[in-house]
């Protein structure tokens, strides 16, 4: 079947499109790996979450279950139940998130199989410590109301590249390429967030050096899947009741910037540390490469 493309963003030179039927080998070739993003159309037909993820799913199944958001405690059911109440002035707190790996492990298997573009991963590798992952095995599941924003503008910690499957209502995603992060005012303390608020609207008598920043905006809808690179700046706001399931991916193409987000955790507080790191995780790159390439090949 031939790829159908649709230019849904461009600023400059700089484009984001959707496809409709690329093969693995054509996703590898033109985003992976050029670490291009990309929102794809049918990444997950084959899930069950995409008929059963409801709203009312949520609500009759775990109704009773508590969530925390921003620091409060809801039942899931009461959170919804805010969640049809917003108004895009007046939005429920966001995000509203479920971890499915320690809290809703029955869940996974609505998710399953694995997305075919987002494989290989090496999360979840017995020879990667956890801690240099820093909880990212988990999938999660967020609910969101129309206004409700994403609190920061950010690049996904530790250099993962990050699938945000869209299942119900529609999100705006604006993002901002990997080069561009020195307009964004970095937190000196926490330096994958930007200081910057509003991409769209910034403080630029606060923030000038942002009009120099590319922003692109564009919307994902229910069934779209959206493909994040590391190190690409992102954001996102609700503009209906949404609910969508994230995870990450650690494979060849981010190995290099894992590494060195690895090597920035420890600079401080356990330079020695970070020094064994970088030459375990420096021999182990190649020799997973390796054992990717025998499994995609058998």
């Amino acid at each position: 079947m031939a790829i159908r493309t649709i230019e849904i963003a461009r600023s400059g030179d700089m484009v984001v499109e959707k496809k409709y039927g690329m093969t693995v080998e054509e996703f590898r070739t033109d985003h992976l790996y050029p670490l291009k993003p990309v929102v794809l159309a049918d990444a997950t037909a084959h899930w069950p979450a995409r008929k059963l993820f409801t709203p009312e799913f949520f609500r009759s199944r775990f109704g009773q279950r508590e969530i925390e958001v921003d620091g409060k405690h809801y039942p899931l059911a009461e959170f919804i139940d805010r969640l049809y109440a917003s108004t895009p002035e007046n939005p429920a707190p966001y995000p509203g998130k479920l971890l499915l790996n320690r809290d809703f492990p029955e869940l996974l298997e609505y998710i399953r199989p694995r997305i075919k573009y987002s494989v290989p991963d090496r999360i979840g590798n017995r020879w990667i410590p956890e801690s240099f992952l820093c909880g990212a095995s988990t999938h999660e599941i967020f609910f969101g109301s129309p206004g409700g924003s994403f609190p920061y503008v950010h690049y996904d910690y530790m250099g993962l590249h990050a699938w945000i499957n869209q299942l119900v209502g529609e999100k705006e995603f604006i993002v901002v390429p990997p080069w561009d992060g020195q307009y964004l005012y970095p937190d000196p303390n926490d330096p994958w967030k930007s200081m910057v608020g509003d991409l769209k609207h910034p403080d630029l008598d606060r923030f000038p050096l942002v009009a120099n920043a590319t922003v692109l905006s564009f919307v994902v809808g229910p069934g779209e899947t959206m493909f994040i690179p590391n190190g690409w700046w992102h954001t996102t706001v609700s503009k209906s009741v949404t609910i969508s399931v994230a995870l990450d991916q650690l494979c060849g193409s981010n190995w290099n910037r894992f590494r060195e987000e690895v090597r920035w955790k420890f600079a401080d507080s356990h330079p020695a540390k970070g020094a064994v790191a970088q030459a375990y995780l420096r021999a182990l790159g190649p020799v997973l490469s390796v054992q990717e390439r025998f499994k995609r090949a058998s």
